[in-house]
């Protein structure tokens, strides 16, 4: 064999491993990218599982506070409501001669037997109260005082040594007491 062909034979060996080796390159290389073309898909799909996941909770979080707010709001607004009822209450017996009278007259009778020293009311009541007391006896010498506020109905008796207040206020406390359950059952209840 001659040089020439020595040549040939050694760059056609050399070109083989050199093609050899490129193409087990070529794998290695290839391998490696989907190695790491799957390892950067694998943070990808976690890294958007976990904002995913931030976001789901993030919605529930804003979703639950809204809900609270809300429920707080109709809360608020619910007790206002009852607020506003018993002023309508004490508004419109105030405002109706009728019911006003009646009132009074049904005040006078739960002051009882005992003759108070004085009856504190509204100026424009005061004849009214007058009128609606017991004729004679130790009532006579029972005082009227026309001080407390144009804005309050009703009266406050005063004995020796105690104090009952009839005002409208009073009466309307003692009517949201008497009624706060069933009210706050039918405003703040479930319904079901």
């Amino acid at each position: 064999m001659g040089t020439e062909e020595l040549r040939t034979a050694v760059l056609q060996e050399a070109t083989a491993e050199a093609t050899a080796l490129i193409e087990a390159a070529t794998v290695q290389a290839s391998q490696l990218v989907d190695s790491q073309k799957r390892q950067l898909e694998e943070q990808a799909e976690k890294r958007a599982a976990e904002h995913r996941a931030i976001r789901d909770h993030d919605i529930v979080t804003r979703t639950a506070a809204l809900k609270i707010e809300l429920r707080n709001a109709l809360l608020k607004r619910k007790q206002e409501l009852l607020a506003g009822l018993y002023q309508e209450f004490e508004q419109n017996i105030r405002n109706d001669d009728v019911l006003y009278h009646a009132y009074l007259e049904r005040a006078m009778k739960q002051i009882g037997e005992e003759t108070p020293l004085s009856i504190e009311c509204r100026q424009q009541d005061a004849s009214t109260i007058l009128a609606l007391l017991p004729k004679g006896g130790k009532w006579k010498s029972v005082r009227i005082d026309a001080m407390l506020a144009d804005g309050n109905g009703g009266f406050i008796v005063h004995f020796a040594e105690a104090e009952l207040d009839l005002t409208l206020s009073a009466a309307s406390t003692a009517l949201r007491e008497v009624t706060l359950v069933e009210a706050a059952q039918v405003l703040f209840g479930d319904k079901r």
